[in-house]
């Protein structure tokens, strides 16, 4: 099994492509990043693991590190972006004038 994501849908989200962690683009461990304004948003996908980390920093300083096990799929809606883990949704960054991170409730 492996995380499923769109790296066009990603493209759009993040305004760059993804950066191999290794060096080797095909080993599925990748990372995206974007800022806006002091904030900024990475990203980092170890897709054969099914592992995503999310931090969000805001001038230089960390201020959330989440890191999501068993996410089955990266799935974009418009200026959102959803981690899914068996057909839950258990975060949602949304793309405004700044970052917003939403934990889903179980």
């Amino acid at each position: 099994m492996f995380t499923k994501y769109n790296n066009l849908d990603l493209l759009e989200l993040f305004w760059s492509e993804a950066e191999s962690l290794t060096g080797e683009m095909g080993d599925g461990e990748v990372l995206y990043r974007r800022a806006i304004g002091d904030f900024k948003l990475t990203l980092f996908i170890y897709s054969y693991e099914m592992k995503c980390n999310v931090f969000l920093s805001y001038k230089n300083e960390d201020i959330l590190s989440i890191e999501l096990d068993n996410i089955s799929e990266l799935r974009k809606n418009e200026d959102q972006l959803y981690f899914i883990s068996s057909e839950s949704v258990e975060l949602c960054v949304t793309f405004g004038k700044v970052f917003s991170v939403k934990f889903e409730d179980k």
